[in-house]
């Protein structure tokens, strides 16, 4: 395991930048004592690497070292003598090393389910996931090039009314460039067939301009798919001039509302009739039939 790669060489570099030239103790730390101990070593080690402050191995850093001593109310010739003691007795060593791996992993467990952060759950409200779907977000077209568009199709995500999606992209077109129309378009597909769509036109003037496209899903409607063209256009022949660039495409949703608005379009597309509806209408058919099976062939 990662962890018990890790301290034993912290343990051995310790001893060389605590130790001093006194006379060790013999006396040695419990083994409740010295679990304590290597679990607030490893995680101040883990502290100063993750802030680029070095390790163990930096001599400037045996303040923080020494400070760890205090806390534990521990002095060098203790340390000295306990390492010295469990150089002596592996298995015994190896017992509380078992130990401090279970506590650390217990810890790394915490700390990923966001036990010691816990989630802000205003910040769930304004959640952000990118969606672009193709492998490059940079593109360089000419007259040489084998395709003459940029379409993307996002498919089978968890998409959802009122999802607010973002399209921008850096793009310059040549003056060489001879189409016409030239646009970008954006367009939400939903499951009944509807799309609803936005459409920017672009400019030829060989400037390199930011473009920005919103759309919101409106209808209280399943999405099947958000599909769009950034170059929307037939190039004139061996006319094709156009960078495109540091593309983004955001899906902006609230992340807490995804499960009462998937039950809100379940409720609009499969509608059910309440039964104080049903009950009358199974009585009047009822009826209907009792009266045709009484009626006489005149």
């Amino acid at each position: 395991m990662p962890f018990k790669k890790a301290l034993f060489p912290i343990l051995f570099t310790l001893a060389i930048v605590f130790f001093s030239c006194q006379k060790t103790l013999d006396e040695t730390l419990s083994k409740k004592e010295m679990t304590a101990f290597l679990i607030d070593l490893h995680q101040l080690d883990g502290a100063l690497v993750a802030k680029g402050m070095g390790s163990v191995d930096d001599r400037g850093n045996v303040y923080y070292y020494n400070a760890l001593l205090k806390k534990h109310g521990i002095t060098k010739a203790q340390f000295d003598s306990t390492l010295a003691y469990y150089a002596r007795n592996p298995k015994k060593f190896e017992r509380i090393y078992t130990n401090v791996l279970e506590e650390l992993t217990a810890m790394d467990g915490k700390v990923k389910s966001g036990f010691y952060h816990p989630v802000d759950s205003a910040k769930l409200r304004k959640s952000t996931e990118s969606i672009w779907p193709l492998t490059a977000n940079r593109y360089v077209f000419s007259k040489d090039s084998s395709i003459n568009n940029l379409k993307f199709v996002v498919k089978s995500r968890p998409l959802a009314w009122n999802d607010r999606y973002t399209l921008s992209f850096l793009h310059r077109v040549g003056k060489s460039d001879k189409a016409k129309n030239k646009q970008t378009i954006i367009r939400i597909h939903y499951r009944n067939n509807t799309t609803d769509s936005i459409v920017c036109q672009t400019i030829s003037d060989s400037l390199l301009r930011r473009y920005t496209i919103n759309i919101i899903a409106k209808k209280q409607l399943s999405i099947d798919s958000v599909t769009g063209s950034i170059i929307d256009y037939k190039p004139a022949k061996s006319k094709f001039n156009a960078l495109i660039d540091s593309i983004k495409l955001v899906r902006n949703y609230d992340a807490l509302a995804q499960d009462s608005i998937r039950r809100v379009i379940h409720q609009i597309e499969n509608p059910t009739i309440p039964t104080e509806i049903q009950k009358p209408t199974l009585r009047l058919r009822s009826k209907i039939l009792l009266q045709r099976k009484n009626e006489k062939p005149e």
